[in-house]
């Protein structure tokens, strides 16, 4: 297995043909909520809490056996259909072969980008992703550029799954929550708002709304969309070989409506005409919001792209000034990766135990250890702030000096027991 190359004194690194790593995958949050992890074909998942899932839900092992990944699609003028993400039943087939695609990630704290040559398409695809430091939303920025003699058209398209709903339900009533799906397409993409949360103890409104939005160059609004599932793969289709892709699927206009089915975020721009050495740029926006208010008052903030470069600015900026502890020990790949081991105890706070493919026990948030952990790391990077966490850590503390065994977001808040079970974990006396 290869190791990372390290192209800053940053930690920013590159890795060539990052599919072929096993269980790989990229963190990327903000401190508003949203948690999402990317793999090299941009598989992963995306999501607020337990019970508030963007995207399906994974685990390390199926990040690669599981095909319901973002994607964007090119469909050349003879048909031929090419995926910018390497997530296609053609590309996969070639894999380790000489046809493969070229590819390369590139990434540092919170931003992640993949490069891919599709020599047979005459193009060469950058997709950078990222969630902005203030907004529970997940950017994903592509660019598309012609490196063949000739003009190029392409139709493309844009496709990532709606799970929207609770980790629970993967098992729990899975098929009943899809009835509850109400998805709507706009004149920018899908949403889906759920009427209640479901499960054996009881039923619950819902509020959330789960978003799928797009733009081309200038704005320029999706043609057609495929709000669910079936629609998007067709009959005996799958997301890696999807019918509405390969046989030019009319979709529906925005206004559309559906309700009881697996939701989809996929829509189809206009065709695309690219001269030699000429590139375009598309947006995705997924997330979570309360509200189709709230979603409208988003895509303003990021309803262009000099406005998502801005965004993307700002947010390797801020987790750059919050990683500020340098090394210099005479090993600069080491001194570089002592900079993503300042880096862990953000992510732990932000993922908890988890919410990553590795998950290790829980239904969210951090063990007490990690508390005090991250106390001494931050007292390097944050010092101001240890006074405070100490305090609030406290919190946590029982009369009998054992210690509260579930712990929520963010500092001081602790749960005694779960379903009414209490407990005493003794081996966590101070």
């Amino acid at each position: 297995m290869q190791h990372p190359h390290f192209i800053d004194a940053d930690g920013s690194f590159t890795l060539d043909r990052p599919e072929e790593i096993s269980q790989l995958y990229f963190p990327l949050a903000s401190e508003a909520g949203l948690k999402s992890c990317v793999s090299p074909d941009l598989g992963g998942d995306a999501k607020l809490d337990q019970e508030t899932f963007l995207l399906e839900p994974v685990s390390v092992e199926n990040l690669h056996n599981n095909r319901s990944t973002r994607n964007f699609w090119l469909v050349g003028a003879d048909g031929t259909a090419f995926s910018l993400t390497g997530a296609s039943a053609a590309q996969q087939a070639v894999k380790f072969t000489p046809a493969q695609d070229d590819s390369r990630l590139t990434a540092g704290f919170m931003w992640h980008t993949l490069e891919r040559t599709l020599k047979p398409a005459g193009v060469h695809a950058t997709l950078t992703s990222f969630v902005p430091v203030r907004d529970n939303v997940e950017v994903l920025c592509v660019t598309v550029e012609n490196i063949a003699d000739s003009t190029l058209t392409f139709t493309p398209y844009g496709a990532v799954p709606l799970y929207g709903r609770s980790a629970d339900n993967l098992r729990d009533h899975r098929n009943v929550t899809s009835m509850l799906h109400r998805i709507r397409t706009t004149a920018h993409g899908v949403r889906v708002c759920p009427t209640m949360s479901f499960d054996e103890r009881g039923h619950r409104p819902n509020q959330k709304v789960y978003y799928l939005l797009g733009y081309g160059a200038d704005g320029q609004a999706p043609a057609a969309f495929y709000p669910t599932v079936e629609e998007f793969i067709g009959e005996g289709g799958s997301f890696t070989h999807p019918r509405a892709v390969l046989e030019n699927y009319p979709g529906v206009p925005a206004g559309a409506c559906r309700a009881g089915r697996e939701a989809m975020g996929a829509f189809r721009f206009a065709p695309l005409t690219l001269a030699p050495g000429a590139s375009a740029r598309y947006i995705l926006l997924l997330g979570v919001e309360e509200s189709d208010e709230a979603i409208d008052r988003l895509f303003v903030r990021y309803d262009t792209a000099a406005k998502v470069d801005a965004a993307l600015a700002e947010t390797r900026r801020y987790w750059k000034e919050k990683v500020n502890v340098t090394f210099a020990t005479g090993d600069a790949d080491g001194d570089r990766l002592m900079k993503w081991v300042c880096f862990q105890p953000y992510l732990r706070r932000l993922f908890g135990c988890s919410f990553l493919p590795h998950h290790d026990y829980g239904r969210g948030g951090r063990g007490w250890r990690d508390l005090w952990q991250d106390c001494l790391s931050l007292l390097l990077m944050e010092p101001g702030q240890v006074g405070r966490m100490i305090e609030a850590n406290y919190g946590g503390v029982r009369v009998d000096g054992t210690n509260a065994t579930i712990i929520g977001a963010g500092d001081g808040n602790f749960i005694a027991d779960r379903n009414g079970i209490a407990r005493v974990w003794m081996d966590h006396a101070l």
